[in-house]
């Protein structure tokens, strides 16, 4: 009875111990962990304005004779905005001219007088009082004259500014006026903007401030203008803060070639921050956030190894990453989500 039991129990240690079974391959994509230089930048939300708005005034009274603009034309400096009437002006201007050439003619005479006089001032013809009188005479006539001149002047010059000019190459905007109505003297006439340059202004937080300067090249996008892009320039960093939000206004200038962007579009400006530098980069889909830790998910010898990181600048769908992680390798960038460490994964691309 013995010897049966022994050869159950040998027969039983004799059995094939059943095998672990394989972990299964988890599916994943990945992508190579590359390094290069960088500059990091900060995106902000800014108003286009025009680089120049005038609200063109008149410069004397008048009745607009002549309103040659409309709303949205485009003009050039020096171009008829609006011709107030003259004729008063004119009837002034003449009178003014006419009093002078009479003027004239006395002045001379009286010039001639005063050279008679003092010649028989000094043979003792004439006392020293008829003397005296012909040379305040001529003094008289003369500033008479110098008043006149002035007076011709000032005439000629109003109706000069009776013709309302473009201060500069532009786009006509609004109207303040139309032919037959009275403008005061000034009273607006049109308002004009410069969009052939525009300038933006953003807000740039206080901790980038020591990475800006003037003459910095920035990119802009529109909201207004899907997949246009436009470069320009920091033209100004105003040196003091806005006191709530702790920003720093930037302004910046962007040619406007063919006048596609439009006052008062909203833009994203996207500004380059201090020097370039050399950084480990992946894609910022093989990030993971799993409690209050970031990490990345390498793959080596088939198996997946979790690696803490800690996210630098992002970059055009890359982010920097801190810690050990070698140029190089393979990072996971779809499935990670779940991934353990140490799970087997299986590589779809």
């Amino acid at each position: 009875m013995a010897q049966v039991l022994l050869f159950a129990v040998v027969a039983c240690d004799n059995r094939e111990k059943p095998k672990a079974r394989p972990k299964p391959l988890f599916a994943v994509r990945v992508a190579s962990v590359t390094k290069q230089k960088i500059r990091p930048s900060v995106t902000l939300v800014g108003t286009v304005e025009p680089w120049k708005r005038s609200l063109v005034a008149g410069e004397v009274a008048g009745r607009v004779e002549q309103f040659p603009v409309k709303e949205g034309q485009s003009v050039k400096k020096g171009q008829l905005l609006a011709q107030l009437s003259t004729e008063t002006l004119q009837i002034q201007l003449d009178s003014a001219k006419a009093s002078r050439s009479e003027t004239r003619v006395r002045h001379e005479q009286a010039q001639l007088d005063l050279e008679r006089i003092k010649g028989l001032l000094k043979k003792g013809y004439l006392t020293q009082k008829e003397y005296d009188d012909a040379v305040s005479e001529e003094l008289a006539l003369k500033q008479r004259l110098t008043r006149l001149d002035a007076e011709i002047r000032r005439e000629e010059d109003r109706i000069k500014k009776s013709r309302i000019v473009a201060p500069f190459a532009g786009l006509v905007v609004k109207e303040h006026t139309e032919i037959g109505q009275w403008v005061d003297e000034g009273g607006p006439v049109v308002e004009m903007v410069d969009i052939s340059r525009v300038k933006i202004e953003v807000p740039l937080p206080e901790r980038y401030v020591r990475d800006v300067g003037s003459g910095d090249t920035v990119s802009a996008v529109f909201d207004g203008l899907p997949g246009f892009k436009a470069t320009g320039r920091i033209f100004s960093v105003v040196a003091q803060a806005n006191m709530a939000a702790r920003t720093f206004p930037v302004k910046v200038k962007i040619q406007n070639r063919g006048l596609k962007i439009k006052s008062g579009m909203v833009s994203r400006v996207t500004i380059l921050l201090g020097k370039p530098y050399e950084a480990v980069l992946v894609p910022k889909d093989a990030l993971v956030l799993r409690g209050q830790q970031q990490f990345i998910f390498l793959v080596e010898d088939g198996k997946a190894v979790q690696k803490r990181v800690t996210p630098g600048a992002f970059i055009d769908g890359l982010v920097e990453v801190n810690g050990e992680v070698p140029e190089g390798m393979r990072v996971v960038v779809q499935g990670n989500e779940r991934l353990m460490p140490g799970q087997p994964v299986r590589i779809l691309n």
